[in-house]
């Protein structure tokens, strides 16, 4: 379909539905101008034309993974959920990579790790708190909040795919990769990446994928059907995100738009509402039984492994996960 340049775009009706609320003296919602204040520790936002941009960031670059973090997704997920002048939301993060790791650099440029996310039993009531909380509003926010359709931006490295997944539509970068790291570092997968990766991947794939931490890049994930397309940086990936943004904005009308974003994400709907709480309790028990460790270098021993499997994947070759480290191998045609 070509979209005329000069198409309206139905944001009048927003606009229209904020001055009844006004009119009618219903509960108002809160404004842009005080969220994105109040959550600019950790999004830069930007609105035009009722397409809202949130980029997930730690001091404008990479996430550096922590409570501040985890809890004000929940929070924008509500308040921007409820904001009637929003009619398609772009969230990604910031810089070349998505996530930097989980715990925060000091004054000193010493990486720390996030103590909040511990499992001493001292300490036991964050797990409920900083963990069990946050995360399970984190992913039901996003689902059951955010009623209109959303455009997911995945620069680089990332491990939280989830929140990009998750998405009506999901664009990476050319440099994109994941792995998925619960296994790996003794954790159970219960917090909501499992329905993401299993729903798009299939259950066989996220099996092998889950047990073996094994490398999916942006060109995987675009043959699995995880992502819709790719992009060639950062910027670029955005500058299509308000393309796509726009078209939709241009096409169906404001209900119509909204209507059809509730058929779209039924399924993920009915997954999070079975399934959500009672794996993510599963996960917590076994962060409480057991050593599992968030402060684990995993994440950052496993970008030496992207770069192999990057570099394989460009000369047709693939890394297969193996005890000692993979070598490139032909693929099984």
């Amino acid at each position: 379909m070509v979209i005329k340049a000069n198409y309206p775009s139905d944001h009048e009706r927003s606009k229209r539905t904020v001055e009844a609320h006004k009119q009618y003296g219903t509960i108002p919602h809160m404004p842009f101008e005080e969220y994105s204040e109040r959550l600019k520790h950790c999004f830069i936002m930007k609105r035009k034309n009722g397409i809202l941009e949130a980029r997930l960031h730690t001091n404008g670059g990479s996430v550096e993974w922590g409570a501040p973090e985890h809890q004000g997704l929940h929070y924008f997920f509500d308040w921007a959920g409820r904001d009637p002048e929003n009619e398609v939301i772009i969230f990604g993060g910031t810089g070349k990579d998505f996530f930097k790791g989980i715990g925060k650099t000091n004054t000193k440029g010493e990486w720390q790790p996030a103590t909040e996310f511990t499992s001493h039993p001292d300490e036991s009531w964050k797990m409920y708190d900083f963990q069990f909380y946050d995360g399970t509003n984190d992913i039901e926010g996003q689902i059951f909040d955010i009623e209109v359709p959303t455009i997911g931006v995945w620069n680089g490295a990332a491990f939280h795919t989830d929140l990009v997944l998750f998405n009506d539509i999901t664009l990476c970068t050319e440099d994109a990769w994941t792995t998925e790291m619960h296994y790996r570092t003794n954790m159970v997968p219960g917090d909501g990446i499992q329905i993401a990766w299993r729903e798009l991947m299939g259950r066989k794939r996220y099996a092998y994928a889950e047990l073996t931490g094994e490398i999916i890049t942006a060109r995987k994930a675009l043959a699995l059907g995880m992502v819709n397309e790719i992009c060639p940086d950062t910027e670029s990936t955005y500058a299509r995100a308000w393309e796509i943004a726009e078209l939709i904005m241009r096409t169906g009308t404001r209900t119509t738009r909204r209507m059809t974003t509730q058929i779209l994400r039924q399924k993920w709907k009915e997954d999070i509402a079975r399934e959500l709480r009672g794996a993510f309790a599963t996960e917590m028990y076994v962060t409480a039984t057991e050593h599992s460790p968030h402060e684990a270098d995993y994440w950052q021993r496993a970008h030496e492994e992207a770069e192999l499997v990057k570099a394989a994947e460009k000369k047709g070759k693939v890394i297969r996960s193996r005890i000692n480290g993979g070598q490139e191998e032909d693929p099984i045609k």
